[in-house]
């Protein structure tokens, strides 16, 4: 009976941000990501190394094969790396990318939602630097610190959000994909970009995203979550954004 209220709700929710909340506030980032940044981005024949990636390798197999792609996955958890598909990765590296250098002889570096769960964000971008050659390219996606959700998955207790998330999104198929200890280091954008200027990095494209489904759970609070998301945007508070994306040259 509980699941069939939340997924009421959830609908409800949608219908509401359908009707009612701009387009470019529907688009969520992990899906831009990989439907946008990566495929308009990364070139054919390139040398990428994925960040964090663990068992969900971010350059799909399509995309791998048609481009003749080279992955090198890099992950602090071999176990995670291990139960990675075959051929989803060329090669991987078990590795600390807050204290871990690179090569220097990669086309491209990309990071899908792992800036926020290492303890250091200056170290890992300034060392995804040195896994790329001079023009190289780093694609990056993370959450905002600032955005609600940010907030209560930094307060919460680890038990309790594993809880809460197996119960809510194991019918999505997304529960074994989220929960891991989040730290939110310089995960603004604010705060990124004074990284990238230090560390002399162009920017190429920048994206601010305003999706995510956190409270759309209770299409109440949703929907009073999305005006004020609404009021904020038009005042430009890009750091009380849900996310950003960067694509990012050496």
């Amino acid at each position: 009976m509980l699941k069939k209220f939340l997924l009421l709700n959830f609908k409800l929710s949608m219908a509401f941000d359908r009707v009612f909340v701009p387009k470019s506030m529907q688009i969520y980032g992990t899906s831009d990501f990989h439907k946008r940044l990566l495929p308009e981005y990364i070139t054919n024949d390139a040398k990428v190394y994925d960040i964090g990636g663990g068992k969900n390798p971010h350059i799909f197999p399509n995309m791998k094969a048609s481009r003749n792609i080279t992955s090198i996955g890099v992950d602090i958890d071999q176990s995670e790396l291990n139960k990675a598909p075959e051929g989803g990765y060329d090669s991987v590296i078990c590795a600390d990318i807050t204290d871990t250098q690179g090569p220097k002889d990669g086309d491209f570096v990309i990071s899908r939602a792992t800036l926020e769960h290492v303890k250091d964000g200056k170290a890992a971008i300034e060392n995804m630097i040195t896994f790329v050659k001079p023009r190289g390219r780093l694609i990056l996606f993370a959450p905002c610190r600032n955005a609600a959700f940010a907030k209560l998955n930094y307060f919460l207790p680890e038990t309790w959000k594993r809880r809460l998330i197996d119960y809510l999104f194991s019918d999505m198929g997304e529960a074994e994909k989220m929960g891991f200890k989040a730290y939110y280091s310089y995960c603004t954008p604010k705060e990124m970009e004074k990284i990238f200027k230090e560390n002399n990095l162009k920017i190429i494209e920048r994206r601010i995203y305003w999706m995510s489904n956190y409270f759309a759970f209770f299409a109440p609070i949703h929907i009073l979550w999305r005006f004020y998301q609404m009021l904020i945007k038009a005042m430009g508070f890009v750091s009380l954004s849900e996310g950003f994306g960067y694509v990012l040259e050496v």
